[in-house]
This record gives structure tokens, C-alpha cells and sequence, in this order.
């Protein structure tokens, strides 16, 4: 009877230092697949980064999640005209960068540009418009950029871009400014890209949401 008892005993430290063990192991793992406060590291980035042929630097983010360490890189152009051209043109770009012991891999590119424009010429990113979030918790970061292209010369609504980013995946929404005169008003029009059918519906919720906050205008 006794032998049962100190057996029974055995059993059951066993379990619970496996159980503490398990307990410990999850705690670990959710420390590791939270993304981190993104940080601000545009007056830094310079110095450790080459600036692309023709852009200017923009902004740049840091943080950590569950694929490492990532600089993500905002660059433009601004307006200029290309040699041999007589009309303005401009770009802009966003990078991702990985940070490791032996420097710094590009994990992704996008690009998008304004060509020949005999009139004035926007293609920019809205201040203040980068967002690095962890909407559906996974431990990886999406990435969400809202920017202004236009070739016109008179007041209407720029055509507007929204694009999102989780591990290379991209997602869009794209379409205009809205203008408030008044009364009445002018574009505002929204197109979700058929991507987003692939996406957690939190992600075209907050995509939505954050489309609303930029490229607003109003006159009185």
C-alpha cells in the first residue's frame, strides 16, 4: 500500500512539473510572436542605409516580431523632369528591410510613379499616415500605407492608394480624395482589391477605416 502511495506521489510531480514545463514553453513562445512598438528611426536610418538613386528620404519604422528584426523605408522623389523630357514626372517607394548579424536583406519592394505630366504632378505619401499593427494577433506585423497620385491642373480629387502588407503578402484599396464643398461633394470613391478575399475580415475593417482618415478635404 505504501509503495502504491509513493508511486502515486512520483506520478503526480511528474505531471505537474510537465504541465509548469508546457506552461512556461507557451508564455515563451507568446513573448516571442509579439510584434513591438514600432519605432521612429527616420533621423537614423541614413547613416546605416543607402539612399535609392533620386529619392529622398520620407520616414522610416522599426520594430520586432515573430521574423525578426524590420526597418520598413518610405522614399520620394518629389517633382522632376527627366533628362531629354519636357514634362514633370515622380516616385515614390517603400522598403522592407530585415535586420541581421551581417547587415540588412530587402524582404519586399513597392514602387508606383507619375509619368510626362504636362500639368502638376503628386505622388506622395500623406504625413503621418504609417501604421504597423498585429490585427489578427499572429506575431507577424502588417504594414499599411496611404499615398496621393495625380497628373491635373485643376481642384478635384486626387486619386488615392491604399496598401497593406503581412509577410509579403499585399492587399489594396484604391481610388479618390474626398472634397467636401459645402453642400456637396466631390470623389470619395473606394475599390477593395479581390486580395483582401484571402484576408481575416479584421484586416478590411481596419483597412476601411484607416482609408477614411487621409486624402479628406474640406472648403468652405
Amino acid at each position: 500500500m505504501m509503495r502504491l502511495f509513493f508511486l502515486c506521489t512520483i506520478l503526480l510531480v511528474f505531471s505537474c512539473r510537465e504541465k509548469t514545463k508546457q506552461n512556461a514553453n507557451q508564455v515563451k513562445h507568446a513573448e516571442e510572436t509579439v510584434v513591438s512598438k514600432p519605432e521612429e528611426v527616420t533621423a537614423a536610418v541614413s547613416a546605416l542605409l543607402p539612399v535609392p538613386y533620386s529619392y529622398q528620404l520620407k520616414r522610416a519604422k522599426k520594430w520586432h516580431d515573430a521574423s525578426g528584426e524590420n526597418w520598413l523605408v518610405l522614399y520620394e522623389t518629389g517633382s522632376y523632369i527627366e533628362k531629354g523630357k519636357s514634362y514633370s514626372s515622380a516616385k515614390l517607394a517603400a522598403i522592407l528591410y530585415q535586420k541581421s548579424d551581417s547587415g540588412f536583406v530587402e524582404k519586399w519592394k513597392m514602387n508606383d510613379y507619375i509619368q510626362d505630366c504636362e500639368l502638376d504632378v503628386t505622388c506622395s505619401f500623406y504625413d503621418d499616415q504609417l501604421s504597423i499593427t498585429d490585427i489578427d494577433n499572429n506575431g507577424y506585423a502588417e504594414v499599411t500605407m496611404l499615398y496621393a497620385l495625380s497628373c491635373k491642373g485643376d481642384v478635384s480629387p486626387n486619386s488615392k492608394k491604399l496598401i497593406m502588407y503581412e509577410k509579403g503578402k499585399k492587399y489594396a484599396i484604391r481610388g479618390e480624395e474626398l472634397m467636401v464643398l459645402q453642400k456637396d461633394t466631390i470623389g470619395g470613391a473606394m475599390n477593395v482589391d479581390a486580395s483582401f478575399k484571402d484576408a481575416p475580415p479584421a484586416f478590411l475593417a481596419f483597412a476601411k477605416d484607416y482609408w477614411k482618415k487621409f486624402g479628406f478635404q474640406k472648403y468652405e
